[in-house]
């Protein structure tokens, strides 16, 4: 099983410095429910690969981008981990400020959150779970937040993960998810011929029309 998981495109609205409580809960729908900034170059296609997506309008219009004409399929546990304003209030706040309140009830799992951490991890899980049991490659898109935490888990149960950052995931970043034991072990994952052993390094150099000796 191989999976690319690729980041949403960002929406158009600029971020501002400080929010009240209902601003930033504004603020959050938009990036989920908004136009996305749009997508200069699509991809070449799916080779075939099935494309599950968030129900969330900034992934379908990012997959729809991405891939015209193929077809997606809606799918709710690749929805984005959901924030609200840790407190109500008129009184403007920065932005580092509210994050980081929401994302620190979330941890708790305190009730305004509407999903916590732990919640979420047990998505993460059942996604996973799912996928395995299809044991198909296949292209997801979802949201930058749920995808950090989805690579974790993925990382957590036998995983390689294959990114181009360190931190965060960027608006329409590409992840590469392989098994482990598709691996030799030692080939860092850009081994082409120069470990046989390795499935995704064979892979690779028949890409770039390297023949197996």
């Amino acid at each position: 099983m191989k999976l690319l998981l690729i980041a949403s495109q960002k929406t158009a609205a600029e971020p501002k410095k400080k929010y009240s409580s209902a601003e930033f809960d504004e603020m959050i729908r938009d990036t989920l429910e908004g136009d996305i900034v749009p997508i200069e170059n699509g991809l070449p296609g799916t080779d075939g690969r099935p494309v599950y997506v968030s129900t969330q309008k900034t992934a379908l219009q990012t997959a729809e981008q991405l891939f015209p004409g193929a077809p997606l399929i809606p799918e709710p546990l690749l929805d984005e981990v959901p924030l609200r304003a840790y407190r109500d209030t008129d009184r403007p706040l920065s932005l580092q400020r509210w994050l980081f309140m929401a994302r620190w009830q979330r941890f708790r799992k305190n009730d305004r959150q509407p999903e916590s951490r732990a919640q979420a991890v047990r998505r993460a899980d059942k996604l996973i779970s799912l996928l395995e049991k299809k044991g198909q490659d296949c292209i997801l898109v979802s949201h930058p937040v749920f995808l950090k935490l989805l690579t974790d888990r993925l990382n957590a149960r036998g995983c390689n993960i294959i990114r181009s950052r360190s931190f965060g995931i960027a608006p329409l970043e590409r992840i590469l998810v392989t098994r482990r034991d598709m691996h030799c072990g030692g080939c860092g994952h850009n081994c082409l011929l120069s470990h046989p052993g390795c499935g995704v390094g064979k892979e690779a150099a028949a890409r770039k029309g390297i023949a197996a000796k």
